[in-house]
C-alpha cells in the first residue's frame, strides 16, 4: 500500500486519543447499548452497506460478535485475535481475515505501527459477488453461509495475500474510495471493487486457516474446499483419512454443501490454478498442465477448451492482450 495511504491510516483516531489518555475501547461507540453485538447502524453513515474504519489500537478490544461480515486486513506490523474465547490467531502483513456473522472475536492491544484496516459487510451489498462465485470453492460457500437469514455456521478464513499485486490493488483502491468520501458513486466503485476482490480470492490457494464452530459439517467441508484449492494433487481417500471419515462419507457431505463431487470439484481448483499459471507466468502449457495434475496434455486440452470454448494459448493471448 501507498505510503501517503499508510500515513493517512496512520493518523490518531479521536477515540485512540481517548484511550492514550487512559480510557478503555467506548463499546457504546458500536452497540448504543454499550453490548457486545456490533451492528451495522451504529458503524456505517446512514443507509450504507459497505465501510472502513482502522483497527481501534493501544487498548484491548473486548470480546465482541457481529450482524455483519467483517474483513480485516493487516497493512503493517501484526495484531493477534482470539475466535471463539480459545483460538488464537496472528495476522501479519498482508493477512486478510474474514469473520462470518456471530463469530465471537476479542482483539490484543496494537502498537502504533499495527495498521489493520476494517471492511464493514451487510450481506446485501456482496450478495451479487458471492452469488457469482459459483459454489464449489470455499469462499463462495463461507458467503454464501453469512447471506441466510438466521445464525451464520460461525466460519472465518484467512488468506495471506501479501505479494499479490492484483488483490493488494483492489484493497488499497476499496481503501482510497472511503478515504475520498464514499458518496453512492464511490459505494458503486467500491461494490465492484469487492466483486473483483472476491473473484480473485476464489481462484487462490493462498488460505492460511478455515474454521467452523457451530456446524461440524460445514466446518469439514471448508477445511476440504481449502485442501483441494491448495493441494492440487490431493486425493479423496488422503482427505477422508485426515479427518478420519470413510471417503463415501465426505463424498456425501461435499456433495450436500456444494452440489458437486470430489472429483468435480478436483478438477474445478487444477483449472483455477491452470488459468493463474497462463495469466502470470510464461511456463508452457505442458508444464503448466503437470503442475496442475495432468500428466495427459492431451486430456488437458480438450478439457480445458470445454470449460474456457478456447485453447490454453489463445486463452493466455486474450487475457494479456487485455491487459495491455
Amino acid at each position: 500500500m501507498r505510503e501517503e495511504v499508510i500515513r493517512k491510516l496512520s493518523e490518531i483516531s479521536d477515540e485512540e486519543r481517548e484511550i492514550l489518555g487512559g480510557e478503555g475501547v467506548d463499546m457504546t461507540l458500536y452497540n448504543r447499548a454499550g453490548g457486545t453485538v456490533l451492528e451495522p447502524g451504529e458503524i456505517l453513515k446512514s443507509g450504507h452497506l459497505f465501510g472502513i474504519r482502522t483497527h481501534t489500537r493501544f487498548a484491548p478490544f473486548p470480546r465482541h460478535s457481529h450482524t455483519y461480515v467483517e474483513m480485516v486486513y493487516e497493512v503493517t506490523g501484526s495484531t493477534r485475535h482470539i475466535i471463539d474465547g480459545t483460538e488464537k490467531l496472528e495476522l501479519k502483513s498482508g493477512s486478510l481475515l474474514l469473520l462470518g456473522r456471530g463469530v465471537e472475536h476479542e482483539i490484543m492491544p496494537a502498537g502504533a505501527g499495527d495498521i489493520a484496516v476494517n471492511f464493514i459487510l451487510v450481506p446485501a451489498f456482496f450478495d451479487s459477488a458471492a452469488m457469482s462465485i459459483g459454489g464449489a470453492n470455499a469462499l463462495s460457500v463461507f458467503l454464501k453461509s453469512n447471506l441466510r437469514q438466521g445464525d451464520s455456521d460461525g466460519a472465518y478464513l484467512v488468506f495471506d495475500v501479501s505479494g499479490d499485486p492484483a488483490i493488494e490493488n483492489l484493497l488499497e483502491n476499496m481503501v482510497i474510495l472511503e478515504l475520498e468520501g464514499a458518496d453512492f458513486q464511490r459505494q458503486e466503485l467500491q461494490r465492484g471493487t469487492l466483486e473483483l476482490l472476491m473473484h480473485h480470492l476464489s481462484t487462490r490457494a493462498e488460505k492460511l486457516l478455515i474454521s467452523g464452530r457451530r456446524d461440524r459439517e460445514q466446518a469439514i467441508v471448508l477445511w476440504a474446499l481449502g485442501r483441494i484449492e491448495g493441494d492440487v494433487q490431493c486425493t479423496l481417500s488422503e482427505l477422508a483419512r485426515e479427518r478420519d471419515l470413510t471417503p463415501s462419507t465426505l463424498t456425501r457431505m461435499l456433495k450436500r454443501r456444494t452440489g458437486c463431487s470430489f472429483t468435480e470439484l478436483l478438477h474445478t481448483a487444477r483449472f483455477n490454478r491452470a488459468v493463474a499459471l497462463l495469466t502470470e507466468t510464461d511456463l508452457t502449457v505442458a508444464d503448466i498442465a503437470f503442475n496442475v495434475g495432468y500428466e495427459n496434455t492431451a486430456f488437458f486440452y480438450r478439457r480445458f477448451e470445454e470449460k474456457f470454448g478456447c485453447t490454453p494459448g489463445e486463452y493466455r493471448e486474450k487475457e494479456r492482450a487485455q491487459a495491455q
